[in-house]
């Protein structure tokens, strides 16, 4: 994997926030924003304003790549409070009959359709009940919503029951350990900026190929200025190990040059010539000279 300079990693990376309980996350991003002095900011998984926890930002072109993030499992921790005293047992064989594939109804205060859609829940544990006060753990698929699911957990005991705190402690590839504060990123920037001294700052930008999990294909180097100005993946540009499966038709893959460099992620549309076209090119044209005449390379 290549090693970006701080301006390449500024022209598109991923910030992972520590989001605090109060602001919108829309807010997170535009202080990181801000902090970094960047243009463009958007956040990868909405949290509500008194939900704490891991939150994403993608940096300038870096926003084009966060569908292949956004649909990445969750993981949370949260308080489910009960509206009366139930048995312990009764409790944990309700939460625990939710792991599973359950359906859904987005609440009302949600920006989304209010339809009834699926949602697959990996894990739940049961960590801690103090009273009517229940502390667990979710792992979930993206877009589970975890206060409705603390509802209808408390419908289903027929007590009701209503969220008194969350956090996500895991999106994706990123965990709670791998987050940072607004303030230790403005303090990381303060000292780039004012002794020249990127190492902490360096480790709060994550290039996009480091927590994107896709499959990976390898293109020649001379291939490069080609796919810079939009021509698509052909076969004889590949790079391909002997016996080696390739993604199929409708699969999005991470696209490496021979030399380690990140292209971007294609769609494969597996024809007898044309291999991929694609989707996110985060090559730059103007770093490359195009040789129109050389053709055999690039097909």
């Amino acid at each position: 994997m290549k090693e970006y300079t701080m301006n390449e990693l500024l022209k598109g990376c991923f910030v992972p926030i520590d989001k605090p309980r109060g602001p919108p996350s829309a807010q997170v991003g535009q202080w990181v924003r801000e902090i970094l002095g960047v243009q463009k900011n958007g956040h990868i998984g909405t949290l509500d304003p008194n939900v704490s926890g891991v939150l994403l930002i993608g940096i300038n072109k870096a926003i084009r790549l966060s569908q292949y993030l956004s649909g990445q499992d969750k993981e949370y921790v949260g308080i489910m409070h009960l509206h009366r005293e139930i048995d312990e047992r009764k409790i944990r064989e309700v939460v625990e009959s939710f792991e599973g594939r359950i359906s859904q109804k987005p609440p009302l205060r949600s920006a989304v359709a209010k339809r009834w859609r699926e949602r697959t829940i990996r894990e739940i544990e049961v960590l801690e009940i103090d009273g009517r006060d229940v502390l667990m753990r979710v792992e979930c698929e993206a877009g589970t919503y975890i206060r409705k699911l603390m509802f209808d957990m408390g419908k289903k005991l027929r007590c009701g029951a209503n969220m008194l705190e969350l956090r996500r402690i895991r999106s994706g590839l990123v965990k709670e350990e791998h987050t940072f504060t607004l303030y230790e990123l403005q303090a990381a920037v303060k000292r780039w900026k004012e002794d020249g001294d990127e190492t902490q700052l360096r480790k709060m930008l994550i290039a996009p190929e480091e927590i994107i999990d896709l499959d990976e294909i390898i293109v020649k180097e001379s291939a490069l200025p080609s796919l810079a100005y939009g021509s698509p993946i052909y076969r004889r540009g590949l790079v391909i190990d002997s016996g080696e499966r390739l993604p199929g038709r409708g699969e999005s893959v991470l696209v490496y040059s021979e030399e380690g460099r990140f292209c971007g992620v294609a769609q494969v549309e597996d024809g007898p010539e044309m291999y991929a076209k694609l989707h996110v090119n985060w090559l730059e044209a103007k770093d490359f000279t195009k040789k129109w005449g050389d053709k055999k390379d690039l097909k």
